[in-house]
């Protein structure tokens, strides 16, 4: 009956060991990135060039449909913290987007590395 029950609780001391173990590599695993990201659209896009015409200068996206980006959508242009102006879209497809500038802030250039959001409006 002793021989028994030292089993047990061996073979319980072992489980315990056991699930301890698996809970500290747990624990230490990596989480990936996808969970930390929104599943929101960001509503943004990089600036990837700028295309001088004659009429009006176009702002090629690299990002459209899949970031937010529709036909018609108002974007402010910044550069970190800074507002450049703003742009409209005129064509969207998945992954690119094309706008033309509707106005720029004083001495101010869009640039490949800005970044275009789209304006929303916040009720208060």
């Amino acid at each position: 009956m002793h021989l028994l029950s030292a089993q047990r609780h061996s073979k319980l001391a072992s489980l315990f060991l056991f699930g301890a173990l698996v809970a500290g590599s747990v624990v230490r695993a990596e989480v990936p990135a996808f969970v930390k990201e929104s599943i929101y659209s960001p509503n943004a896009a990089t600036v990837s060039t700028v295309v001088p015409a004659l009429a009006a200068d176009v702002v090629i996206l690299d990002g459209g449909l899949e970031q937010g980006m529709r036909l018609g959508m108002v974007c402010r242009v910044s550069r970190g913290a800074q507002s450049i102006g703003e742009l409209i879209i005129i064509e969207s497809r998945s992954d690119r987007s094309a706008g033309l500038i509707l106005e720029l802030v004083d001495d101010s250039t869009i640039q490949a590395g800005d970044i275009a959001r789209v304006k929303t409006l916040q009720n208060s």
